[in-house]
Protein backbone atom coordinates (compact mmCIF):
# COMPACT_ATOMS: atom_id res chain seq x y z
CA UNK A 1 0.00 0.00 0.00
CA UNK A 2 0.93 3.27 -0.40
CA UNK A 3 -0.33 7.06 0.36
CA UNK A 4 -0.69 9.26 -2.79
CA UNK A 5 -0.32 13.26 -2.13
CA UNK A 6 -0.73 15.57 -4.85
CA UNK A 7 0.34 19.42 -4.29
CA UNK A 8 0.34 22.28 -6.85
CA UNK A 9 3.09 23.43 -8.72
CA UNK A 10 1.84 26.89 -9.51
CA UNK A 11 1.50 28.18 -6.04
CA UNK A 12 5.51 28.90 -6.31
CA UNK A 13 5.59 27.76 -2.19
CA UNK A 14 8.67 27.68 -1.01
CA UNK A 15 10.38 23.91 0.01
CA UNK A 16 9.21 24.84 3.55
CA UNK A 17 5.52 25.33 2.51
CA UNK A 18 4.99 22.69 0.80
CA UNK A 19 6.80 20.46 3.30
CA UNK A 20 4.07 21.49 5.72
CA UNK A 21 1.10 21.33 3.33
CA UNK A 22 2.27 17.91 2.13
CA UNK A 23 2.60 16.95 5.93
CA UNK A 24 -1.03 18.52 6.53
CA UNK A 25 -2.31 16.03 3.95
CA UNK A 26 -0.41 12.97 5.14
CA UNK A 27 -1.74 13.33 8.61
CA UNK A 28 -5.35 14.14 7.57
CA UNK A 29 -6.28 10.24 7.29
CA UNK A 30 -5.81 9.49 10.69
CA UNK A 31 -6.95 12.74 12.10
CA UNK A 32 -10.07 12.02 10.25
CA UNK A 33 -10.11 8.58 12.65
CA UNK A 34 -9.53 10.07 15.28
CA UNK A 35 -11.42 13.05 15.90
CA UNK A 36 -15.33 12.57 17.08
CA UNK A 37 -13.42 9.85 19.26
CA UNK A 38 -11.84 11.64 21.51
CA UNK A 39 -12.16 12.11 25.29
CA UNK A 40 -11.61 14.52 27.65
CA UNK A 41 -9.65 12.96 30.54
CA UNK A 42 -7.56 15.05 32.53
CA UNK A 43 -6.51 18.73 32.88
CA UNK A 44 -3.11 19.31 35.14
CA UNK A 45 -2.33 22.66 37.20
CA UNK A 46 1.27 24.08 36.58
CA UNK A 47 2.20 24.58 39.97
CA UNK A 48 3.46 21.22 42.00
CA UNK A 49 1.63 21.31 44.80
CA UNK A 50 -2.05 20.10 43.72
CA UNK A 51 -5.26 19.36 45.51
CA UNK A 52 -6.75 16.08 43.59
CA UNK A 53 -10.60 15.89 43.05
CA UNK A 54 -12.58 12.84 40.79
CA UNK A 55 -16.35 12.76 39.77
CA UNK A 56 -17.90 9.94 40.73
CA UNK A 57 -20.85 8.41 38.52
CA UNK A 58 -23.38 10.29 40.20
CA UNK A 59 -21.39 13.90 39.28
CA UNK A 60 -20.50 14.46 42.97
CA UNK A 61 -16.66 15.44 43.55
CA UNK A 62 -14.80 13.78 46.28
CA UNK A 63 -10.70 14.56 47.05
CA UNK A 64 -7.52 12.67 47.09
CA UNK A 65 -4.54 13.58 48.67
CA UNK A 66 -1.40 11.79 47.42
CA UNK A 67 1.91 13.08 46.84
CA UNK A 68 2.49 10.96 43.49
CA UNK A 69 0.27 12.19 40.86
CA UNK A 70 1.27 9.00 38.92
CA UNK A 71 0.02 6.79 41.98
CA UNK A 72 -2.82 8.95 41.86
CA UNK A 73 -3.89 9.19 38.32
CA UNK A 74 -3.52 5.15 37.61
CA UNK A 75 -5.99 4.78 40.83
CA UNK A 76 -8.85 6.82 39.48
CA UNK A 77 -8.58 5.60 36.05
CA UNK A 78 -8.42 1.99 37.58
CA UNK A 79 -11.68 2.98 39.48
CA UNK A 80 -13.63 4.56 36.67
CA UNK A 81 -13.46 7.92 37.43
CA UNK A 82 -13.39 10.96 35.12
CA UNK A 83 -9.87 12.56 36.63
CA UNK A 84 -9.97 16.32 37.69
CA UNK A 85 -7.19 18.59 39.22
CA UNK A 86 -7.28 21.64 41.12
CA UNK A 87 -4.21 23.92 42.86
CA UNK A 88 -4.02 24.72 46.67
CA UNK A 89 -4.08 29.18 47.27
CA UNK A 90 -1.79 28.59 50.64
CA UNK A 91 -3.04 30.36 53.42
CA UNK A 92 0.32 31.91 54.36
CA UNK A 93 3.09 32.23 51.66
CA UNK A 94 5.06 29.54 51.36
CA UNK A 95 2.51 27.07 52.77
CA UNK A 96 1.93 23.53 50.88
CA UNK A 97 -1.25 23.42 52.68
CA UNK A 98 -4.52 25.96 52.20
CA UNK A 99 -7.70 25.83 50.52
CA UNK A 100 -8.38 24.33 47.11
CA UNK A 101 -9.89 26.53 44.10
CA UNK A 102 -10.08 25.54 40.35
CA UNK A 103 -6.80 26.04 38.42
CA UNK A 104 -7.71 29.25 36.07
CA UNK A 105 -8.20 27.99 32.08
CA UNK A 106 -4.64 29.63 30.99
CA UNK A 107 -2.81 27.59 33.80
CA UNK A 108 -4.27 24.16 32.64
CA UNK A 109 -2.99 21.90 30.30
CA UNK A 110 -5.83 19.64 28.56
CA UNK A 111 -5.17 16.04 27.90
CA UNK A 112 -7.71 14.00 26.21
CA UNK A 113 -7.54 9.96 25.12
CA UNK A 114 -9.48 8.65 22.21
CA UNK A 115 -9.14 5.52 20.11
CA UNK A 116 -8.33 5.01 16.98
CA UNK A 117 -9.95 2.41 14.74
CA UNK A 118 -7.84 1.34 12.26
CA UNK A 119 -8.84 -1.01 8.76
CA UNK A 120 -6.48 -4.04 9.30
CA UNK A 121 -5.61 -3.76 5.66
CA UNK A 122 -4.44 -0.34 6.45
CA UNK A 123 -2.67 -1.35 9.65
CA UNK A 124 -0.88 -4.80 8.14
CA UNK A 125 -0.15 -3.61 5.02
CA UNK A 126 1.16 0.51 5.72
CA UNK A 127 1.14 0.94 9.72
CA UNK A 128 3.20 -2.13 10.53
CA UNK A 129 5.20 -1.92 7.01
CA UNK A 130 7.52 0.89 5.69
CA UNK A 131 4.58 3.62 5.33
CA UNK A 132 5.08 4.27 1.75
CA UNK A 133 4.38 7.61 0.02
CA UNK A 134 4.42 8.99 -3.26
CA UNK A 135 4.74 12.88 -3.96
CA UNK A 136 3.25 14.20 -6.95
CA UNK A 137 2.85 17.58 -8.24
CA UNK A 138 -0.22 19.46 -9.98
CA UNK A 139 0.26 22.14 -12.49
CA UNK A 140 -2.39 24.47 -10.96
CA UNK A 141 -5.91 23.90 -9.37
CA UNK A 142 -7.87 22.91 -11.79
CA UNK A 143 -4.92 20.05 -12.40
CA UNK A 144 -5.20 19.05 -9.01
CA UNK A 145 -9.10 18.86 -9.01
CA UNK A 146 -8.56 16.29 -11.69
CA UNK A 147 -7.64 14.55 -8.79
CA UNK A 148 -10.39 14.60 -7.27
CA UNK A 149 -12.56 13.10 -10.07
CA UNK A 150 -10.43 10.32 -11.24
CA UNK A 151 -11.03 9.52 -6.79
CA UNK A 152 -14.52 9.13 -7.43
CA UNK A 153 -14.87 7.31 -9.99
CA UNK A 154 -12.92 4.83 -8.44
CA UNK A 155 -15.75 5.26 -5.44
CA UNK A 156 -13.28 6.94 -2.54
CA UNK A 157 -14.71 9.68 -0.95
CA UNK A 158 -13.99 12.57 0.24
CA UNK A 159 -13.02 13.51 3.98
CA UNK A 160 -13.02 9.42 4.57
CA UNK A 161 -10.56 8.14 1.41
CA UNK A 162 -9.26 11.75 0.49
CA UNK A 163 -8.24 15.15 2.16
CA UNK A 164 -8.29 18.63 0.39
CA UNK A 165 -6.03 20.49 2.38
CA UNK A 166 -6.96 24.17 2.33
CA UNK A 167 -4.33 26.56 3.20
CA UNK A 168 -5.64 29.72 6.03
CA UNK A 169 -2.65 32.07 3.99
CA UNK A 170 -1.34 33.48 7.56
CA UNK A 171 2.21 33.46 5.53
CA UNK A 172 3.22 32.97 1.84
CA UNK A 173 -0.32 32.55 -0.07
CA UNK A 174 -3.02 34.99 -0.99
CA UNK A 175 -6.23 33.95 -0.31
CA UNK A 176 -8.16 32.50 -3.70
CA UNK A 177 -11.18 32.06 -1.65
CA UNK A 178 -13.28 33.35 1.53
CA UNK A 179 -16.01 31.82 3.23
CA UNK A 180 -18.99 33.42 5.04
CA UNK A 181 -16.92 33.90 8.06
CA UNK A 182 -14.32 36.60 6.32
CA UNK A 183 -11.63 33.45 6.84
CA UNK A 184 -9.39 33.58 3.50
CA UNK A 185 -7.99 30.13 1.98
CA UNK A 186 -6.52 28.84 -0.65
CA UNK A 187 -6.43 25.10 -1.99
CA UNK A 188 -2.92 23.34 -2.21
CA UNK A 189 -2.68 19.75 -2.21
CA UNK A 190 -4.86 16.52 -1.56
CA UNK A 191 -4.01 13.30 0.54
CA UNK A 192 -5.32 10.18 0.12
CA UNK A 193 -5.44 7.62 3.01
CA UNK A 194 -3.14 4.52 2.29
CA UNK A 195 -4.36 2.66 -1.23
CA UNK A 196 -3.35 -0.50 -2.53
CA UNK A 197 -0.60 -0.02 -5.43
CA UNK A 198 -3.24 -0.51 -8.28
CA UNK A 199 -5.75 1.96 -7.12
CA UNK A 200 -2.68 4.67 -5.71
CA UNK A 201 -1.38 4.34 -9.22
CA UNK A 202 -4.23 4.96 -11.53
CA UNK A 203 -3.91 8.22 -9.96
CA UNK A 204 -1.06 9.11 -9.76
CA UNK A 205 -0.62 8.35 -13.52
CA UNK A 206 -2.08 10.80 -14.13
CA UNK A 207 0.34 13.64 -12.51
CA UNK A 208 4.20 13.62 -12.59
CA UNK A 209 6.56 13.15 -9.15
CA UNK A 210 7.14 16.50 -7.74
CA UNK A 211 10.56 17.92 -8.50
Amino acid sequence: MRQLIIVRKDLCMSTGKIAAQCCHASNAYFMHLFKGREEWLSRTPAEPYAGHLAVDEDGKPFLYRLNELTEYAQRAVNEGKVIFFTKFVPYEEGSKFGKLKWADPEEVKFVYSGKVVIPSDVYENWVKDIYTKTVCEAKNKGHLLKAVLLAEELGLKENEDFFLIRDRCLTELEPEEVDENGIGTTLTCIGFRPLDDDTAHKISKKFQLLK
